[in-house]
């Protein structure tokens, strides 16, 4: 498993492609090819994972879903708001239009390591919700 941790502001370029954050590209197993899913997050963001990451945590969890038109529609969902993206030998994905579309079209965004994946965040989208994410830890009463 991957342990994508920080976080880091990167700019797209013309063609919209990310170069993925170098301490992330360092952490991808060899098996991976180079391949990740690109998905749309519940909040306003991107979900980037790693295709072995993808296959072990979204693809199991879909398959023990219990049999039914829920399971079938969290399939469709995900067939239809999730693409197979190459990294190019510069480090780069190429996130398509419509992904960006779906955050606001940023030429800038703001990569956020979430453990096992990345998300992509347009920076005000991340600074609102990062206010949340404070004040969630410093009341809650989870700590390690």
């Amino acid at each position: 498993m991957q342990n994508f941790l920080g976080n880091f502001d990167c700019t797209l370029d013309s063609k919209g492609r990310l170069m993925i954050p170098a301490r992330f590209r360092r952490q991808l197993p060899e098996e991976n090819s180079g391949m990740y899913v690109i998905s749309m997050g519940k909040e306003k963001c991107l979900n980037l994972y790693p295709l072995q990451e993808w296959n072990e945590m979204v693809v199991k969890e879909l398959h023990n879903l219990p049999p039914g038109l829920n399971k079938r529609k969290y399939i469709r969902f995900y067939s239809k708001k999730s693409l197979t993206l190459n990294i190019d030998k510069s480090g780069r994905v190429a996130i398509p239009s419509s992904f960006l579309k779906g955050i606001g079209n940023p030429r800038k965004v703001t990569v956020v390591g979430v453990l096992n994946y990345m998300e992509i965040w347009s920076p005000d989208e991340y600074e609102k919700i990062s206010q949340d994410i404070d004040r969630t830890f410093l009341e809650g009463d989870w700590e390690y």
